[in-house]
């Protein structure tokens, strides 16, 4: 599959398989790895190889990425001028300039639409999806608001930025104002080049930390490289990198690609090869392969949630109650005096128990926030229809009516409100207590 997703990429003469190829597995792999689209078009040309069934799932996915390359390019706009017109400052974190990268625009996958907005802006966002009939679905990764809409639109919104690393958020810590405007528009910003590129390698490391790095995102990777070399060498790029320690990760990441995609083959591989290993066995766990790409990144790796069922009483006890050894990367003064072990591991468990709290904290506001929207709209409602009433000569509605109707609604509100508290408090102690 590899070496046809090379032919293709390359834009060379695909051999006809001197061997036999069971294509349905070709088939799954290439729709988990997200090139299913790429690999029916090297497939046109040997179609009597592969049976109906097979070849028409091959052309339904690929029809389905046509759609929505159409349906995405229509929603970006209509997203981006409500925004506009509402004026929400939002910056552009990945939307359909991905098809640019590639050799013939069928050959992108738009994964989804990614924005970054302040958090007090996140009610009216809701409001405004919700307006346009998308839906709010669960996000597996668990950072952002998802929204989702036919025939498969995903909009992700970000009150911050989705790479978990201390000095990448730090990088990331300007105003949005800050970031250039897009053109015809006052408050849609987007990244530098610089930024952009930081930022999807940001996206890569997340994904490898928790299993989900697949050929997609390398090979994406791959393209940006060659488009924009003078961004990939600057200095900039190259200090930030020496900084947060991931230029070990992007030079195997960069190898790999090369062994992949590109056409040198004189170079050492040994390194890419335990990361390709890693890619295409879905994320399974190496610990050598991890301390040897993202030194740094230790911490998050024990902490990223993956299929461990065996060894959770063992990592729940680790995790509690941590070796000296690991503690003394976050309390050097473990290393003159040990005896404050226990100290350290309360102030750490106080850490992880206000920031429980402020996630339950930031998802009651903004249940709050929406609804007091709702009655805001509700009040301006029934003020037009008073103003339309005494406008027609008519008698006016009586305001008791009115101040009833919002006081009932205050009460169904905060109701409502302490419900689904109390439903999301159990839902999230439930995954603060196992994770999995």
């Amino acid at each position: 599959m590899l070496m046809l997703l090379a032919a293709i990429i390359n834009q060379k003469t695909l051999q006809p398989p001197r061997r036999y190829i069971k294509w349905e597995t070709v088939l799954k792999v290439s729709d988990y790895q997200n090139v299913i689209n790429i690999v029916y078009l090297g497939i046109l040309g040997i179609e009597k190889e592969i049976s109906e069934e097979c070849e028409e799932q091959f052309f339904q996915s690929y029809k389905k990425e046509l759609l929505l390359r159409e349906s995405y390019s229509n929603a970006e706009e209509v997203i981006m001028w409500q925004l506009e017109k509402y004026r929400i400052e939002a910056l552009i974190l990945s939307d359909t300039r991905v098809e640019e990268l590639y050799p013939k625009p069928e050959m992108a996958s738009l994964g989804g639409l990614e924005i970054l907005v302040n958090k007090m802006s996140l009610p009216q966002i809701h409001r405004l999806m919700r307006d346009m009939d998308y839906g709010e679905v669960e996000n597996r990764m668990g950072t952002g608001t998802m929204y989702e809409r036919v025939p498969g639109i995903r909009v992700i919104f970000y009150d911050e930025m989705p790479v978990h690393n201390r000095l990448f958020k730090k990088h990331f810590s300007v105003s949005l104002k800050k970031y250039p405007c897009m053109e015809n528009y006052r408050c849609i910003h987007r990244l530098p080049a610089e930024d952009e590129y930081i930022y999807h390698v940001g996206k890569m490391v997340e994904s490898y930390l928790a299993g989900e790095l697949k050929i997609r995102e390398v090979l994406g990777f791959w393209q940006y490289q060659k488009a924009a070399e003078e961004v990939v060498q600057s200095k900039k790029v190259k200090d930030f990198f020496q900084r947060v320690k991931w230029q070990e990760f992007v030079r195997q990441v960069e190898l790999l690609a090369t062994l992949w995609f590109g056409e040198s083959a004189t170079r050492q591989y040994g390194v890419a090869l335990e990361l390709e290993e890693y890619i295409l066995s879905s994320g399974h766990e190496n610990k050598r392969l991890d301390q040897r790409l993202l030194p740094n990144e230790k911490t998050r790796l024990d902490f990223y949630w993956r299929n461990r069922d065996a060894e959770w009483e063992l990592k729940k006890r680790e995790w509690l109650f941590p070796p000296r050894e690991y503690m003394c990367q976050f309390f050097p003064v473990l290393n003159r005096y040990p005896f404050l072990l226990l100290f350290c591991w309360m102030i750490r468990w106080l850490r992880f128990l206000r920031q429980f709290g402020a996630i339950r904290w930031r998802r009651a506001w903004c249940g709050i926030s929406i609804r007091f929207l709702d009655i805001k709209e509700k009040m301006k409602g029934l003020i037009r229809k008073k103003e339309d009433v005494d406008s027609s000569g008519e008698e006016p509605q009586d305001q008791e009516e009115a101040v009833q109707d919002f006081k009932t609604g205050s009460q169904v509100m905060v109701s409502q409100t302490e419900t689904e508290n109390e439903t999301e408090g159990d839902e999230d102690v439930e995954k603060f207590e196992n994770p999995e």
